[in-house]
């Protein structure tokens, strides 16, 4: 009659522990997925935002180039002195420009 009344009562009453362990786990993996899809989305932003960054300074380098070259072509045009010197006074000021950022920081 004992192991029926335990039965009985082991039937019968609710398990808070189990339902609390239960819940603790859910948050936690609600939790952990939330915070790996928020860094997940802020990396695919950094991604995107580095893929402009990269394809902006690259077309800003291709410019500067063509707009080097024209220059260089232009005061070879106009000082009619010899075919190399517009591109030696570009090269010059592009040095000379290159040495005072490097040296303003």
């Amino acid at each position: 009659m004992a192991l029926a009344k335990k039965t009985k009562k082991e039937g019968s009453s609710f398990d808070w522990q189990e339902t609390l362990s239960g819940l603790g786990v859910s948050f936690f993996k609600n939790f952990a997925d939330s915070l790996a899809d928020k860094i997940k989305h802020r990396i695919q932003e950094m991604v995107v935002a580095l893929q402009k960054g990269l394809l902006g300074t690259f077309l800003i380098i291709i410019g500067t180039i063509f707009a080097l070259v024209s220059l260089a072509l232009f005061i070879n045009e106009m000082l009619m002195i010899g075919t190399g010197v517009g591109y030696a006074i570009v090269g010059i000021f592009s040095i000379l420009m290159g040495l005072l950022i490097i040296k303003s920081k």
